[in-house]
């Protein structure tokens, strides 16, 4: 017997589609007493402009007017405010999605991009599917976006204990959240042998301080002047700086290796992140929640040297209030500072990852899997919840 699974993604950024592609792999391994199918689908394909062009107009506000991009995500970020955006939007979506549903018959359907809560709720009554139950999976940390916050999902899950809390403060019901963590791909709970065997495996050295540079899949940002900053500082560490699809940056720093003070390894997109988090010592990234729950799950300390404004701003939050890291997010010297004090204070460095293991998503995209699986079997929501305050938990007996 094969039960469907429907994911709703926006490409604005790369984040929702890994979660989605984290949860779909967990899926995958389902067997007992039915196997998955799933569809991820971009939800603006099927909307009528200006939604058509989310991705593109995300994308371009980021590269060339962050300050902008932040202040319409604070500008929405209210209950009333967010609920007349629904209203003007809903015309665009209701009915191609409505089709979606119709033509495509899922048996549960997830939520995981915060426009789409409310437009999956409608087009759903719309669909006359209401028996089909609504999942949302929320990828950002802190203090989330309104648009996140929907009371009538059947489930909400939700990857951090301040997520939580704000969540029970916008009406969700208690019986419907689940704190099971950041979906992060299988993979990451899967890494086997040592550092020395995964640094060699990966070609790192042995006995250096490895720092690890990295911005996402396609290696955009303030990642150059980040990297080159550093090289430059004569620090004791050996630098890995992966460029995603940047093939510019990668043949760059590849031309100023032989003549920079600091030795240097250059990659480009690789999917052997889970076992490069494991091998390396210190990792400077944006704050991207995927980024950040994937290191808490390898305990690997961060530096966080930039973020995307307003909607990004809680994870920065999430790292100091939780001891995970730095934040040097002003200039490149400022992440100079930061790795320098970091690689200075070993003590430090072993409380961070101790810090790390108590906010680690724990074999969470299998456990979200799980929960989808039975809400798609019978749905209802387990009764059980192994959200304990201030920690997660791997369920007994995963």
């Amino acid at each position: 017997m094969t039960k469907r699974a429907l994911f709703l993604i926006s490409d604005t950024g790369g984040g929702h589609r890994s979660a989605a592609n984290a949860i779909t792999a967990a899926l995958d391994e389902v067997r007992d007493p039915f196997s998955f199918e799933h569809r991820i689908d971009d939800v603006a394909a099927h909307c009528s402009f200006p939604l058509t062009q989310l991705g593109l107009g995300y994308s371009m506000a980021l590269r060339y007017a962050p300050p902008v991009y932040g202040a319409l995500y604070y500008a929405t970020n209210g209950r009333r405010r967010y609920k007349a955006i629904v209203r003007f939007c809903e015309p665009l979506y209701r009915e191609r999605l409505r089709d979606l549903f119709l033509s495509y018959d899922p048996d549960v359907i997830v939520s995981v991009h915060p426009l789409l809560n409310h437009a999956a709720l409608r087009a759903r009554a719309d669909a006359s599917m209401q028996h089909i139950p609504l999942v949302t999976v929320i990828t950002d940390l802190g203090k989330v976006h309104e648009s996140w916050l929907m009371p009538e999902a059947d489930a909400v899950v939700v990857p951090a204990r301040e997520v939580y809390d704000r969540a029970l403060s916008r009406g969700v019901p208690p019986s419907r959240l689940r704190l099971l963590g950041h979906p992060i791909h299988p993979r990451f709970d899967d890494v086997a042998g040592t550092r020395q065997e995964l640094r060699t495996k990966l070609g790192l050295p042995q006995d250096a301080l490895v720092v690890m540079i990295m911005a996402g899949g396609e290696g955009g940002g303030k990642i150059q002047t980040t990297a080159l900053a550093l090289a430059r500082a004569r620090l004791p560490i050996h630098l890995l700086v992966v460029c995603g699809r940047n093939d510019t940056l990668l043949e760059k720093l590849n031309e100023l290796q032989p003549r920079l003070q600091t030795p240097l390894t250059a990659i480009g997109f690789t999917d052997q992140i889970p076992e490069y988090f494991r091998a390396v010592d210190l990792l400077v990234t944006k704050a991207g929640p995927g980024s950040l729950a994937e290191a808490n799950a390898a305990q690997l300390p961060v530096v966080v040297y930039d973020y995307v404004p307003g909607q990004e701003r809680g994870n920065v939050d999430f790292v100091r209030h939780n001891g995970l890291g730095e934040v040097a997010i002003h200039s490149s010297a400022e992440v100079v500072a930061a790795v320098a004090r970091m690689i200075r204070t070993p003590d430090r460095l072993a409380q961070i990852r101790h810090n790390q293991t108590l906010v680690a998503p724990v074999r969470s995209s299998r456990r979200i899997a799980a929960l989808i699986a039975q809400i798609a079997n019978t749905h209802t929501i387990p009764a059980q919840d192994d959200m304990i305050p201030g920690r997660i938990l791997e369920a007994a007996g995963t």
